[in-house]
């Protein structure tokens, strides 16, 4: 089980905007509604395809979307694509026509000693972490998301990309920090230094400035990079590259042999909307994987193509 499938994340969703939950072999299945009184099912993250390849597994999700009049079954395979046997084995799937997670991402093995994980980053990330813990900066744990909202949905509009509001993100942590499966880390810089400083009078008065900001999972063995923001006015402190140093080290205390970056552009799209944080994460090191990703069971034809048109409108 990862953390996607875990009984605090089957929480967390049914606590922003997913209606109904099942268990089938112990694999989580989602509902959430759509338009016209009809619904979606939805398996996070699978990374276990022995509970999902049986005829009786594929019985039961038809049995709910029945009773739920559910247009389509959107299963999520983190495998990766290489070593996925599920592709062949279900003839029934058509691979979906969105992701709901990464498809591309990038893991940093973190069982090795802190000087070796340090060896294997590119020359730049050293040497950037090396500027900002120049440049003072700290890295504090917080157990709201205020600093971390302001950040991410600056950084959003910056980059013309939506983003979800500040109460989901609050949900995350109050749900997985209370096993400890969730933190915020945020980079702050002492007021006295030598800046051009625009912040409001609460920060003023805490004597520091929040510059960047990331919430990071830990669930068994891995450690994920979910989400993060950061100040374009204060880019030149390098604090990012800190933050996940911080995090990778936080990650490693814990027992985690894996820090998933969590989403790169695929190769070969100069031109991808994430190129510009997949070369910041490169630069940490980490072996680039293709995941087998998101498949779909389509049990309403019709209303399933009216769907697939209606999200492509709504995303452009």
């Amino acid at each position: 089980m990862n953390l996607f499938q875990s009984p605090e994340w089957e929480a967390f969703k049914l606590a922003t905007g997913y209606q109904k939950s099942y268990r089938i072999n112990d694999i989580l299945v989602l509902q959430k509604s759509l338009p016209m009184g009809r619904n979606m099912l939805y398996s996070p993250m699978v990374n276990n395809e022995e509970r999902i390849m049986n005829n009786r597994f594929l019985e039961q999700i038809k049995d709910i979307a029945r009773d739920n009049r559910s247009i389509f079954y959107r299963l999520e395979l983190d495998v990766p694509l290489h070593n996925s046997s599920f592709i062949n084995h279900h003839s029934l799937f058509k691979k979906a026509f969105e992701e709901m997670q990464p498809e591309h991402t990038l893991v940093l093995d973190i069982s090795k000693p802190e000087d070796e994980i340090l060896k294997q980053m590119k020359q730049k990330g050293r040497y950037n972490i090396k500027v900002a813990q120049k440049n003072q900066i700290n890295i504090v744990e917080e157990k709201d998301t205020k600093n971390f909202f302001k950040l991410y949905s600056s950084m959003s509009q910056r980059h013309n990309i939506s983003h979800r509001n500040s109460a989901y993100f609050q949900k995350l942590i109050d749900i997985l920090s209370t096993k400890g499966y969730c933190k915020v880390f945020t980079a702050v810089v002492k007021q006295n230094n030598e800046l051009r400083i625009k912040n409001d009078a609460e920060d003023k008065k805490a004597n520091q400035i929040p510059i960047a900001s990331v919430i990071i999972s830990f669930y068994q063995d891995k450690a994920i990079y979910l989400f993060g923001g950061s100040s374009d006015e204060y880019k030149n402190l390098m604090a990012p590259y800190l933050l996940q140093w911080t995090a990778i080290r936080e990650a490693k205390s814990r027992g985690c042999t894996e820090y998933d970056f969590f989403g790169i552009a695929p190769p070969n799209e100069p031109n991808h909307p994430w190129r510009g944080v997949t070369d910041f994460k490169k630069k940490f090191g980490g072996q680039e994987i293709r995941l087998a990703g998101s498949w779909d069971l389509i049990l309403r034809p019709f209303e399933y193509n009216l769907f697939k048109i209606a999200e492509k409108i709504r995303r452009k």
